[in-house]
């Protein structure tokens, strides 16, 4: 899939499409959280263009040596069952992430972790403190979730029309073999790139600070999906405001999947 686009747009609109897209701040605690299913539409971007919509202080993750970036939409549900060192109830959320594959320098390290351009989230609870507290971006929005065993849908109904959403999925279409569409020589590959970092990081424009957050995650069983529909008009907006070249990968499932997620807090790389 590729999507004619216009012109990129100057600095000061990136700046003010991130301040539109929510606040990024310290996640002083870790989370824990156990996720049911999750799919991730993604697209590869030339890397020139790619640029354009993340900060300078980001760099980007290139797939080997192709010149190209990737950009993509997760659409999940998982649970929350812990906060730091504190077992709650479990906390079931649905969730719609945008994000940019990048690296992020912290000290002299160089850490390979996704950008996130937008969070929305089903739960008020999640959506109000990872809105307060965390470089996701967050929002609290409505979703609507059928998980019937034939299909999978998710629906979010934000606010901002911009960040409305909808992924519906075969579940039947769901296998190892990679499609024709994709860049990448097996699921393998593609899990590597996609979902094997270090974490995920944020930048506050308002600061001028970055955030990097360690995840421990766990050993990924990874499919390809190749029967979705979706529909993402966030990331439409994107490709026609900074000019990208959107050219359609492939849809990487998982299920049944542990993960923690460490505290964040904002800082300055001198470099």
């Amino acid at each position: 899939m590729s999507i004619a686009t216009a012109p990129a747009t100057s600095p000061m609109d990136i700046r003010t499409f991130h301040e539109r897209m929510g606040r990024v701040y310290h996640q002083p605690i870790r989370v824990r959280s156990f996720t049911n299913k999750r799919f991730t539409v993604n697209f590869r971007v030339p890397l020139n263009q790619l640029r354009r919509v993340v900060p300078d202080a980001v760099e980007l993750d290139e797939i080997r040596d192709t010149g190209y970036g990737m950009f993509g939409m997760c659409a999940c549900d998982f649970w929350v069952n812990r906060l730091g060192w504190l077992p709650i109830p479990p906390v079931r959320n649905n969730d719609m992430l945008c994000r940019v594959s990048t690296k992020i320098r912290k000290g002299p390290n160089v850490y390979r972790a996704y950008y996130t351009l937008r969070s929305d989230s089903s739960s008020k609870f999640l959506g109000f403190f990872g809105r307060r507290f965390s470089h996701f971006r967050k929002r609290t929005s409505p979703f609507e979730r059928v998980d019937d065993g034939v299909q999978y849908v998710l629906r979010c109904g934000a606010d901002d029309p911009l960040c409305r959403g909808e992924l519906r999925a075969v579940m039947a279409s769901v296998s190892k073999q990679a499609p024709a569409t994709t860049a990448f020589r097996d699921v393998q590959e593609a899990t590597e790139f996609v979902f094997n970092l270090d974490g995920s990081c944020g930048y506050s424009y308002e600061r001028d600070m970055l955030s990097f957050q360690k995840i421990d995650y766990p050993t990924w069983d990874m499919y390809f999906c190749h029967e979705c529909e979706y529909k993402f008009p966030l990331m439409e907006y994107v490709s026609e405001t900074f000019g990208l070249d959107l050219e359609f990968d492939c849809v990487l499932f998982m299920q049944n999947t542990p993960q923690t997620w460490g505290s964040s807090w904002l800082y300055r790389n001198p470099a």
